[in-house]
């Protein structure tokens, strides 16, 4: 199967999952709004469950970034180069596989989305080449399943030209309504929630964001922690250390076996479902699931139990405010992609 979101140190979209280097990101944000204190109705596309924005670097034409909880703020070396940015290495990345790949980091960049402007920042740089590649050959349905194209694409449907990541989220409170397909940002200090949502509490580290969820799978239920990911194409991915000691893995005629692709090689998983998650009050019955069973890298982290990917969050309206470190979900009409 295929994910692809790039975390501080990953990347899962429906298709891979990548890591990169740890550079840290902290800059001194100047943030700007054309009018007020928000920037309301900024369009996005989906696809393959990612969410793209268009974004400008420094007054240039517009990119195509996704929007990635799990990710920091990363530009597409292709593009760096073009733009005459400067690269300063910053080490080398991990994959899902046992390759490396070189970043680097380049800083005093400006960007900017309709209504707002952000200057002063500092974003990583990695190539997506092979993540645009691998992307060709999958599609991802609206509940998580990947599913491998009859015949590839001649290149990727919307290019990786970037990703806003944790630098971004903290700079905004960010609502992301999947129904109309638009965003809005708010300056935290001057946002109020008036909605009625599921108010979910978060863990906000220095790249990342946590929450706990529970899990039923026969014969047992448990409760792991699970980092929030926009940036992957799945609904639940879980790790191969919580799979293996809740021995959460269904029997071999109940899962299909896929290869995660990305940098650093491939990993392999096990697509199936488990009976039940419940996140806060809210419950999701039989929900597509990644089981991985990876020995090195990412995947085989035992610092979180998994992911909780967009094929589960664009069931609602949500809003992500890392200021007061809560997720809010509000229930949502079906969307399509």
């Amino acid at each position: 199967m295929k994910t692809f979101n790039l975390v501080n140190r990953l990347i899962v979209t429906g298709a891979l999952i990548i890591a990169c280097a740890a550079v840290s990101l902290a800059n001194v944000a100047d943030v700007r709004f054309t009018s007020g204190s928000s920037a309301l109705n900024i369009p996005f596309k989906i696809v393959n469950n990612h969410i793209y924005l268009e974004v400008s670097i420094n007054n240039s034409k517009p990119l195509w970034f996704l929007l990635d909880t799990g990710a920091g703020n990363i530009i597409n070396q292709r593009h760096a180069q073009a733009l005459g940015l400067k690269l300063i290495p910053a080490g080398q990345t991990m994959g899902v596989g046992e390759g490396v790949a070189n970043v680097f980091f380049t800083d005093n960049l400006s960007y900017s989305l309709p209504g707002a402007t952000v200057t002063r920042q500092k974003f990583a740089v990695l190539s997506f080449d092979g993540v645009e590649e691998c992307l060709t050959k999958l599609d991802v349905d609206l509940q998580g399943r990947v599913t491998p194209r009859t015949q590839a694409r001649d290149r990727a449907e919307v290019p990786i030209d970037g990703l806003l990541g944790s630098e971004f989220f903290r700079l905004f409170v960010v609502e992301i309504d999947y129904a109309t397909k638009m965003i809005n940002l708010h300056d935290p200090d001057k946002y109020r929630y008036q909605g009625g949502g599921e108010k979910i509490p978060i863990e906000v580290t220095s790249r990342h964001i946590y929450t706990r969820m529970s899990i039923s799978s026969s014969p047992s239920a448990l409760t792991g922690r699970f980092m929030i990911d926009s940036g992957s194409a799945l609904s639940v991915l879980l790790n191969s250390p919580f799979v293996e000691q809740h021995k959460l893995l269904p029997p071999a005629s109940q899962t299909t076996p896929f290869r995660v692709c990305g940098i650093g090689g491939d990993s392999q998983t096990q697509i199936g479902k488990v009976s039940e998650v419940q996140l806060g009050n809210i419950k999701l019955e039989n929900p597509v699931t990644v089981f991985s069973q990876a020995q090195n890298g990412v995947l085989a982290s035992t610092h979180f139990s998994g992911q909780i990917g967009n094929a589960f969050l664009r069931r609602f309206k949500v809003v992500f405010d890392y200021s007061r470190k809560v997720m809010i979900l509000e229930r949502a009409n079906a969307t399509t992609n």
